[in-house]
């Protein structure tokens, strides 16, 4: 999905209400309230925007809900100073406007960088499609031509397309011997980019489409009984959430693909219909596929009680030490509402901080998450203790 379909579409905004769970949070919603709070003024987004940040399609690039938390919090003595500079107020965020910043800025990660057509010609001979199907003129008729598809930056309508003809099509490979195609990586946006060049249309307009909906995925997932074999400890097929993290949407597309014909033979033999995609199905279930990895594996409770105080947590925020009790926090609201208190809380930290240490701790990857666990099994009375272990590494974190 090209990131040209996003700017230009931005009329699509009206789907926000029920764009994805409250909880979760409305990335339509977030994109006009990261306007709204002024992010702009110092972060790009694809190049719109403020210089003075980071950029952040590229910052936040497939990072979980607690990676992007964690980043937050990583970049927020920087972000203080150059607010105060400015003469600014602290952008202060409720639990919901934290969930939907957030994410906004995950789906960011959802588009494609557009494909190369050069790399795209190479994959298009590699695996075959010429032997059934015609583009520019040139090529099979069997498969029928590719050239309609040219109209689109994305390559989620060629996908739904081959998706839904993928038992025939697959039939006809074995009949053949033509090697069924499996793509991998950036493929279907590298094939995409070579029909966009190749392809032979009246007019040069482009198709843009709707906004992939990953709440509207979530029911085409549910109506299409994807996870009857994809969910539960007992699933026959593979871990989508695991499967799909970190990917873009061609590379979801590829690996639809890629799993039809197995998909297709087993759900044959136990007399399912294979299901069909109409509209923007394949889009919106893409989007929320995307969004399986958003949530990202659960912490480690243990690990959490170190990172606790070996972040120098421990000695503020345990009884006695004069900042809010985390685990009353964690016990009164939700991860959005925690990551929201934390975002508040900053400022004050922050001369906090300043006027005892000039230790600003910094979380690494998975961090985020392990504190947030510990938090929470503080919260429930069942959280391991932090033990003298932990603290002794305090000042070598430090």
């Amino acid at each position: 999905m090209s990131t040209r379909v996003f700017v230009a579409a931005a009329v699509v905004a009206t789907l926000a209400a029920g764009a994805a769970s409250a909880q979760e949070g409305n990335p339509f919603l977030g994109r006009q309230r990261f306007e709204e709070k002024r992010c702009t003024e110092c972060h790009a987004v694809w190049g719109h925007g403020g210089r003075l940040g980071p950029e952040m399609s590229v910052a936040v690039a497939g990072k979980t809900f607690y990676e992007l938390v964690g980043d937050f919090w990583n970049h927020t003595p920087q972000m203080i100073d150059r607010v105060s500079r400015l003469g600014e107020p602290w952008p202060a965020l409720d639990p919901a406007e934290m969930a939907d910043i957030l994410s906004y800025l995950y789906y960011l990660r959802l588009f494609d960088e557009p494909g190369d057509a050069a790399r795209g010609a190479q994959t298009y001979a590699r695996l075959q499609c010429v032997s059934c199907h015609s583009l520019g003129r040139r090529g099979g008729t069997m498969g029928g031509a590719l050239d309609r598809f040219s109209a689109y930056t994305s390559s989620t309508a060629l996908a739904q397309a081959m998706w839904n003809a993928g038992p025939r099509m697959q039939q006809a490979q074995v009949r053949t011997g033509t090697p069924i195609p499996q793509f991998s990586g950036h493929d279907m946006a590298d094939v995409q980019a070579f029909i966009r060049a190749e392809g032979q249309r009246p007019g040069r307009d482009v198709v843009l489409e709707p906004l992939p909906n990953p709440a509207r995925g979530a029911t085409v997932y549910r109506d299409k009984g994807c996870g009857a074999c994809h969910d539960g400890a007992g699933r026959s097929a593979p871990d989508l959430a695991r499967s799909t993290l970190s990917k873009t949407a061609s590379e979801i597309t590829g690996l639809l693909w890629d799993h039809s014909y197995a998909m297709g033979a087993r759900m044959g033999a136990k007399g399912i219909r294979f299901p069909q995609f109409t509209g923007t199905e394949m889009a919106d279930l893409i989007a929320h596929l995307y969004f399986l990895g958003y949530v990202g594996q659960e912490g480690d409770p243990k690990a959490g009680a170190a990172v606790f105080d070996s972040k120098g947590c421990a000695s503020c925020h345990r009884d006695g030490g004069g900042a809010p009790n985390l685990a009353g926090l964690a016990r009164r609201t939700d991860r959005a509402g925690l990551a929201s208190a934390i975002w508040n809380h900053a400022p004050a930290m922050h001369r906090t901080m300043a006027e005892r240490t000039s230790f600003w701790p910094k979380f690494e990857p998975g961090e985020m998450k392990n504190l947030a666990a510990y938090l929470e099994a503080l919260a429930k009375g069942g959280a391991p203790a932090a033990g003298s272990q932990a603290r002794g590494r305090t000042g070598a974190a430090r």
